[in-house]
């Protein structure tokens, strides 16, 4: 599979820091891996079903993630009580007062604290993996 995949992405620039082909087949098997194992879906019911019914009034979401996707999703959640992008098709319009603040509906139910956290340089040199990892914490309303 590996040479398969490797046969038809094009080899970029070999000087750059993840040595261009090696990385985009990691993507390209990171992306295989979210699909097969419904990583996105279980995700979603994590962040959307059960973290609400789970956690009180008060206390707190802390989410680690460990790419992108996961971590725009924590985020949203997070700051926005949904999934799906704000003003995106299909998406609720959001209400915001003359100042821009959003006016709450009653559909959030996070308050984020705080900004996320990243892995010092100490921590990344200790493992390497933490390289790539985000804290997100958050109050239930």
């Amino acid at each position: 599979l590996y040479d398969a995949v490797a046969a038809v992405i094009p080899q970029f620039n070999k000087k750059s820091r993840r040595n261009g082909r090696t990385a985009t087949l990691a993507r390209v098997f990171q992306s295989l891996r979210i699909v097969v194992n419904e990583e996105d879906r279980a995700l979603e019911e994590a962040l959307m079903d059960m973290a609400p019914n789970l956690i009180r009034k008060g206390g707190r979401l802390v989410a680690l993630s460990y790419h992108s996707m996961e971590d725009r999703a924590v985020k949203r959640v997070m700051r926005d009580g949904t999934l799906h992008k704000i003003g995106s098709r299909g998406a609720k319009r959001v209400e915001r007062d003359v100042y821009g603040n959003i006016i709450d509906d009653g559909t959030r139910c996070w308050k984020p604290l705080g900004k996320r956290a990243k892995a010092t340089p100490e921590e990344i040199e200790i493992n390497t993996r933490a390289r790539s990892a985000t804290l997100r914490v958050a109050e239930r309303l």
